[in-house]
């Protein structure tokens, strides 16, 4: 129950952020600019590999959970910095690269979440891996909303104001 108020409560407070303070100001920058620090929560999903040290989480959460999580998480941050590098150095190709990123990101998000209620992850020691969880998880998701939203609602040269 405390990771789903916790968990919750991330997410509401980064969608407020989001759409109070971030979707404004990214609206009157070209689509190349306003990905860029979105982009950037992802670059630091390499924190996500923490599951893979060693005494990061209790024993008894399973390997095969650990590998996916941690490895799903350091492909996505490799991703992300490879659509940052493309975009600064306007690679004709970084926008596919942009929505490569965000789909593995997204497919990855959504079947961590799926595994940890499969193999009943929060019952066990997580450690700094709740935090990871709790308040991280849920920016990322809200980072992935505004990237497909940029995505889908704008042209590369359409500025708004």
């Amino acid at each position: 129950m405390l990771f789903g108020i916790q968990f919750t409560l991330s997410l509401v407070a980064y969608l407020l952020i989001a759409f109070w303070y971030v979707v404004p100001r990214l609206s009157v920058l070209p689509r190349e600019l306003a990905l860029v620090p979105l982009l950037w929560v992802h670059a630091f999903r390499v924190v996500g590999g923490t599951i893979l040290a060693p005494g990061a989480v209790g024993p008894g959460v399973p390997m095969e959970f650990r590998t996916m999580i941690g490895y799903g998480d350091l492909i996505t941050a490799l991703l992300a910095l490879l659509a940052l590098i493309a975009l600064r150095i306007r690679f004709q190709a970084a926008i596919a690269l942009v929505w490569l990123c965000v789909i593995v990101g997204m497919v990855d998000t959504v079947n961590a979440i799926i595994q940890s209620m499969r193999f009943n992850v929060f019952t066990y020691a997580l450690g700094v891996n709740w935090v990871i969880v709790t308040i991280y998880v849920p920016a990322l998701l809200v980072s992935s909303l505004l990237i497909f939203m940029q995505l889908l609602g704008r042209k590369s040269s359409d500025t708004r104001g």
